[in-house]
């Protein structure tokens, strides 16, 4: 079972707008956020920090995707001073022209393509808190195939021209990179120091338990036997697990079991609740709708009835609010 794929079917994603940034040094600006960002360096370089982390040197050809980010900083180099790019142009400006332009002087010209990139899932946290603030998949990566190097100079181009039907191009492809950079936080090595289930898919052994949870969610699991099906003991995999995945195994499969509940609640026609019960492991409506809140939030109930407007979700249950550009 390919896991990430039937992960990225049912977590569907969008984006909401796409644009040029083009900027010639010095510059330095700290933009608004508060959903996904997409950020493709097409010409030149440029320094990016997220929130407070330390800032992160691009060139051309670099892909970055944030997942979460508060406010993001772009400057020409690290000791730049920064100002609100709303000081440049407004929102409204920029959903208008698709294009914002800053001449700082006669330094070196930038360009980038700039998008809010966001999951359209109610169940989008239950992905994202796996994810690090950055993920960059740098132009000389070896993930740089010639497809990959090809799609943004394709992204780039359809902003550029702004032609009919550009922004769902865009979206369709912007889609790929994101699968892009789901499938490089699997191999990757500095994951290390931030435990997720797309991580723990490297490991020949806890990947495969992985597996197993997303391939049949309705089974009775218990940690034996998981362990057993690997060929480990009950207390190595826990502890391996915990270690590389973040959660318990069975933490995790309550909340792979929510993914697919929301997803059958959401399909057309839905699925009757006592059948969602029953095809994520529980063996009642009350069982299933427990575990639901605790995990969502929410009741199935208000769910359905509900779910285009739910607030984000994450996995402790809690709500955060939903902000839109």
């Amino acid at each position: 079972m390919d896991v990430l794929a039937h992960m990225m079917s049912l977590m569907r994603t969008k984006g909401s707008l796409y644009g040029r940034l083009e900027f010639s040094a010095p510059f330095g600006f700290r933009f608004p956020a508060d959903d996904g960002v997409c950020i493709i360096v097409t010409r030149g370089s440029c320094f990016l920090s997220v929130d407070d982390s330390p800032q992160v040197s691009l060139v051309g050809g670099d892909f970055v995707f944030l997942p979460t980010p508060k406010y993001y900083t772009i400057r020409s180099s690290p000791e730049v001073s920064v100002r609100s790019m709303l000081e440049v142009a407004s929102q409204e400006e920029f959903h208008r022209t698709r294009l914002i332009t800053f001449d700082g002087g006669r330094g070196p010209s930038t360009s980038i393509v700039a998008g809010c990139f966001s999951l359209a899932s109610p169940e989008r946290n239950l992905l994202i808190k796996h994810l690090p603030p950055m993920v960059h998949l740098q132009g000389s990566g070896s993930h740089a195939t010639p497809w990959f190097q090809s799609t943004l100079q394709f992204i780039a181009s359809e902003v550029s021209q702004n032609l009919p039907g550009g922004t769902a191009i865009v979206d369709r492809l912007a889609e790929v990179l994101f699968v892009q950079a789901m499938r490089s936080r699997i191999g990757s090595s500095s994951a290390a120091d931030h435990p997720s289930w797309l991580h723990a898919l490297n490991d020949p052994q806890i990947g495969e338990a992985i597996q197993l949870l997303h391939a049949e969610p309705e089974r009775q699991w218990t940690v034996e036997d998981l362990a057993r099906s690997v060929s480990m003991s009950r207390s190595a995999f826990a502890e391996r697990f915990r270690r590389l995945v973040g959660e318990t195994p069975l933490d995790h499969l309550t909340q792979w079991r929510m993914v697919r509940a929301g997803s059958m609640m959401r399909a057309t026609p839905p699925m009757k609740l006592a059948d969602v019960a029953l095809a994520t492991g529980y063996e009642s409506e009350s069982s299933f709708g427990k575990a639901f809140r605790r995990v969502m939030g929410v009741s199935p109930g208000k769910y359905r009835s509900h779910n285009a407007a739910l607030p984000k979700v994450e996995s402790s249950g809690k709500r955060t609010s939903t902000g839109r550009r």
